[in-house]
């Protein structure tokens, strides 16, 4: 029993460090396809500067600190280190979190702005639809 309480521990220690890795290599080796808070800081692709406006790049980081504020990377590491998947729901309702997060502090609109120009995903369509009623 205790051979194999020892073997269920180092796996799962294995598994830890194998998340963190990966939160680590998103910081700093991937390149960038989408603005994300990695954990550490907001990451916005290059590109991003020809198809919107400062104000809406503004928007879109201040979007990114609001998954910094309210921890999601962490959340979301700490629930895959005890095997559970965030799932869409989760990750939906922290977007919507993020995007609140970036209202609350005045770029609602050219939040939604940002969202449309870059997603015709219908979820997306949604949050800027929300964030254009608020």
């Amino acid at each position: 029993m205790h051979i194999a309480t020892n073997i269920i521990c180092w796996l799962w220690a294995g598994w830890v460090a194998f998340n963190l890795l990966m939160v680590v290599l998103a910081a700093t080796v991937l390149p960038v396809h989408q603005a994300h808070f990695d954990g550490f800081r907001a990451r916005l692709p290059t590109r991003l500067s020809s198809l919107l406006t400062a104000e809406e790049i503004t928007a879109v980081i201040s979007h990114e600190h609001g998954h910094r504020h309210h921890l999601h990377v962490w959340i979301n590491l700490a629930l895959r280190c005890l095997f559970l998947n965030p799932g869409a729901a989760r990750r939906r309702r922290q977007e919507i979190e993020a995007d609140d997060f970036a209202a609350a502090n005045g770029h609602g609109r050219n939040m939604a702005s940002a969202l449309r120009k870059l997603s015709r995903h219908p979820d997306d369509i949604s949050r800027a639809e929300r964030l254009e009623r608020m």
